[in-house]
Order: C-alpha cells, then structure tokens, then sequence
C-alpha cells in the first residue's frame, strides 16, 4: 500500500477544524494550522507529503487573503490546491479567494459529500496540471509543450514555424561549483525570461523539457524574428546577476513537414545546437541536412563500435619509419582501420575524435597495443630482433588512472622488453595538465618506455614541454615544409628544431615526408629517421613482414616513391 497523503486545514476555529477534519480523515491524514503564518511553516517542512489545502478566510495573525498572497509567489506550492472553506456564501469574497489563486470555494456547512468531491475534484486536477507544468518554472513541462505545440501547428496550417532546443552551456559546472540550488534559480530565471520575450512575441509556444533545457516553437514570416526573439531571451538572461560566465545554445529547426512529430523536431534541433558546444562565440546554428547526416553516421560508428571491436574489425597497419643515413626500413607506427564485413574501410579521422569524445578510446588503445605486442612476440619467437614499434597513447588514457599499469601489464604478458614498445604522445596532451603528464612519462620511462611527442610545433607550449618533461623522440610534420612564399621559413625551421634536439641528445623524425627534395633536404641537414609516403604507405601486417625480413642487401637499397 502506497503511504497516505495529507490535507492541511488552516482554521482559527478548532471546532470547524474539527469538523472538515471528520469529513476527510477516512481518505488523507490531518494536519492543523490555526491561521496563515503556522501553515506556511508547515508548508515548508512537509510540502511534499501535502495533497490539499482546506483554508479559511477569517484568521488572526495572517489570515486566507494573506495567506493566498504567499502561497502564488511560491512556483514550488503551483500545483497544491487551495480550497477555500468559508462560513459564508459571499460572492466577492469567492471572487477574490480565486483571483488570489484559490482552486475552489465550499461552504463549511455543505454536505461531506459536496466537501469530499470538491476536494478530490481539486486533488485530480492538481495531479493533471502536475504532469502538464512544470514543477520548479511554472511553464509547461515536456508533455503539455508538445501537445499544445502539435494543436499550434494543426491550427495554422500553412504558416512557416522554427523550432528551437535552447540550454545554458556548461550547466553542470555551474551546478557542481555553485550547488543545486543557485542551478534551479538560474533556470527559473531563463524560464521567466523566456516567458516574458515569448508573451511580448504573442505568438507560439514553450516549455521546459528538463534540467536545463527549453523548447520553443514560433510561427515566423521572416526568419530575422527568429533571431530577434533569441537575442531578446540572452538580452533578459543578462540581467541576471551572477559572479560566473553565463552563455547558452540555441538549435533552430526550420519546420519542413508540419505533420512530422513534434519529439522529431526537438532532435533535430537538440542536433543543431550541439554543434554549438565548443565553438567560442557561436550561440545559434541552424539545422541543416548536412549536420544531420552527419550526425547520423557518428550514431552508426557509436552503435556498431562494441561489435566491431568483439569481432577484430579493426585491423593494425603499419607505417614503416626510414633510418636515413642507412635508407633503411627501421620500426614503424601502428596506426588502425576499421574494416567492416561489408569491406568498408573506415578511416581514424572519421571514428578516433567520436572515440575520444565517448571515452571507448581507451578500448580502443589497448586493443591495437595488444596487437602490436603480439606481432613483437612473434617475431622475437622466430629469433628475429624487430626494430621498435610505436603506439598512440590518447589523451583520454593519461586520465585513466589503470592506463600505465595495463600496459606494463601487457608487455609482461608478452614478455616483452619495453624498448620494443615505443609510445606516442600528441603534443597537445602536454598543455593540458602538465603535471600529471610529467608523472605518467616519469613512470613510463622507470620502466623503459621511449616517449615520443608527436606533432611537435604544432602547439604554443612547445618549448616549456621539452624543459620540464623528459622525452626521447621529437616528430615534426613536414607542413613546415609547405610550398609558396613561406617554404624558406619552414626549412629554416625544421633546421632549428634538428639543431636544437640534437644538443639535447634527442632523435628527430621527420614525418609526412612525400617528395625526394623533401629527403635530400632532410639528409643534409642530419635527420635521423623520416616516415611518409616517399618510402611507404601504412601496410598489412604481412607486408611489413615481407619489409622488414628481406635479404640485408635489398634493405639497403633506396626504395622508390610510391605513387599518391
């Protein structure tokens, strides 16, 4: 059985508390006020427990009228009704019992079976306009949003209508920083703003659709009102007076089938408006077509990524890296692929950021080093002494704090000497936390890893990376190396960066090496290895094999350019 609930009875006059007392106590339990003032305090110790007021009109202290005054400013008691129970039957006193926010007016001497259907009528109602409003803004909720929202969209058939998904960016850490309560007046201000703009608009829609998120729906003959009515929702926001950074996102979909389902409309524009996260400056996008698809074909990788990984979908390459003095094939980077049964090839830089962003990621990672592990350990059972092969470490791996033991892990397993592992490290996971990078590479050196910073230059904090961290390798990226007015920089450049890791005894890799004049340059300058398309596309596994463990005098042979 479901826990009883209570109706509250604010009466001066104990014999007539009594009295209602008798009629209701065989469905709710009683509580008793005996004016304004103690019920308010009740109210706030056991408002949920709550399911009706029985309120008289005439008490000292605070009396009903008072009472009632209270009661509608308080978004929170929206859906707890108030039935006025008075001796008289004065029609201007009724009047404005219901102006003030009451739900009914009984007479204390009417029949218990008036009283009960009276206050159950209100119970109910109470209970329907729960489901239709929303609890903390007094707008409407999601449900009642989308019903009136459809019935807007019947009535005015023909008429062009935008749909927008509205939020406040970053709303976790301003609840998480400033605590749930300063998060639930922040959103009934946005509420309340929105109410104003969209009532002074006259037309359309709105509702919150939870936590922090609001919808709109507006009819709209130019799509400048659109924009006019978001400007004046962030122009009310602004007034709202906070210590913190305050921005919000808005997704606009412009309504092509008035027929399609209102929760179809909200995706799309939920979609839009996630395209806004991140982007400095960009409060507004519109849906389009494009966004759609390719939010589509993200939720098809996302879907499909657990099966492919139980199924070895991805499959390990190998990019073979040059010693250059030698114009030898020496080790490689394992790059991956994900190759689907239909023969699908799926490029990394269609499903690593979706992976970064969901953390998978970090599966993902320890799949293809354990691949590459296995690949050393069966060389190294065939006697072979296979040059090191490197592996990318995600940014989202350095976050886990089980990363640098799985993978000292993994090489135990396999037993394998760490030098044959090398490990990879964007140069923009350096900037994000340097200390915590600086006690993984620390660790991972102790126990014989060669660190590699990948996309050296690319950043802005370069140059403090290599004072405070210790690395091995630095790769630099032939982009410096680009055509025009500015290839005598970038030569000069990839010069100084040489120069400079050769005096603090590191090794240079220079990759995206493509053309010949690239190779001499490079050559001449003293690089130590080169990777790129000039000497070898990423390969199979048994390719790299059939590179590496062909006769001595064919190593050493200048290998030809592959065509692009």
């Amino acid at each position: 059985m479901g826990r009883r609930k209570y109706v509250l009875i604010v009466d001066d006059c104990q014999q007539d508390r009594m009295a209602v007392a008798d009629v209701l106590r065989s469905d709710y339990d009683i509580l008793e006020a005996c004016n304004g003032k103690q019920a308010l305090e009740i109210l706030s110790r056991k408002r949920a427990q709550i399911s009706l007021i029985m309120l008289d009109l005439m008490m000292p202290v605070m009396d009903g009228y008072e009472f009632l005054e209270m009661y509608r400013k308080r978004k929170e008691y929206s859906y707890l009704p108030v039935v006025v129970c008075t001796t008289e039957d004065d029609p201007e006193r009724e009047q404005k019992s219901l102006e003030l926010g009451a739900w009914d007016f009984v007479l204390k001497n009417s029949s218990p079976g008036i009283m009960r259907l009276r206050s159950g009528n209100a119970i109910e109602k109470s209970k329907v306009r729960f489901l239709e409003y929303d609890f903390l803004t007094g707008i409407y909720g999601q449900q009642k949003f989308y019903q009136a929202t459809r019935e807007l969209l019947d009535q005015r058939a023909g008429a062009n209508f935008a749909f927008i998904h509205f939020d406040i960016d970053r709303f976790r850490i301003i609840n998480t920083l400033y605590g749930s309560k300063e998060g639930d007046r922040l959103i009934h201000f946005v509420a309340g703003a929105i109410r104003k703009v969209m009532t002074a608009y006259g037309r359309g829609t709105y509702g919150r659709l939870g936590g922090d998120v609001f919808g709109m729906c507006v009819p709209y003959e130019d799509g400048a009102a659109i924009y006019h009515i978001l400007e004046g929702i962030r122009a009310e926001i602004r007034k709202h007076s906070v210590h913190y950074y305050l921005e919000t996102c808005a997704g606009i979909y412009l309504v092509d089938d008035p027929d399609m389902e209102v929760a179809a409309m909200h995706d799309n524009a939920e979609i839009a408006a996630a395209q806004c996260k991140g982007q400095y400056m960009v409060h507004d996008v519109l849906y389009t077509e494009e966004i759609g698809q390719k939010v589509l074909r993200e939720q098809h990788i996302i879907d499909e990524m657990d099966a492919a990984l139980a199924e070895q979908q991805f499959i390990v390459y190998f990019q073979p890296k040059y010693q250059l003095k030698k114009m030898a094939p020496y080790g490689a980077e394992a790059l991956v692929r994900w190759k689907k049964p239909s023969g699908e090839i799926v490029l990394p830089n269609e499903f690593i950021p979706i992976f970064e962003r969901n953390g998978f990621i970090t599966k993902l990672d320890y799949y293809v080093w354990e691949k590459v592990c296995q690949f050393i350990d069966s060389e190294l059972s065939q006697g072979r002494n296979p040059a090191p092969i490197s592996v990318n470490v995600s940014r989202v791996n350095l976050y886990n704090p089980d990363f640098m033991d799985s993978l000292i892990d993994l090489i135990h397993r396999y037993h394998i000497p760490p030098h044959y592992l090398n490990l990879e490290l964007t140069e923009s996971v350096f900037s994000e936390d340097a200390e915590l990078i600086q006690r993984a590479v620390n660790y991972l050196h102790d126990a014989g890893f060669t660190i590699l910073m990948d996309d050296f230059g690319s950043g802005y904090s370069s140059l403090n990376i290599l004072k405070d961290v210790d690395l091995d390798v630095l790769k630099i990226d032939m982009k410096f190396f680009s055509k025009g007015n500015t290839a005598e920089k970038g030569a000069k450049i990839i010069e100084a960066v040489i120069r400079m890791a050769e005096s603090l005894d590191m090794m240079v890799i220079a990759e995206g090496v493509e053309e010949k004049h690239q190779v001499d340059f490079l050559n001449d300058l003293g690089c130590d290895y080169i990777q790129g398309y000039y000497f070898g596309r990423p390969m199979s596994q048994d390719q790299y094999e059939k590179l590496t463990n062909h006769d001595e005098e064919e190593q050493h042979d200048m290998p030809q350019p592959e065509s692009s």
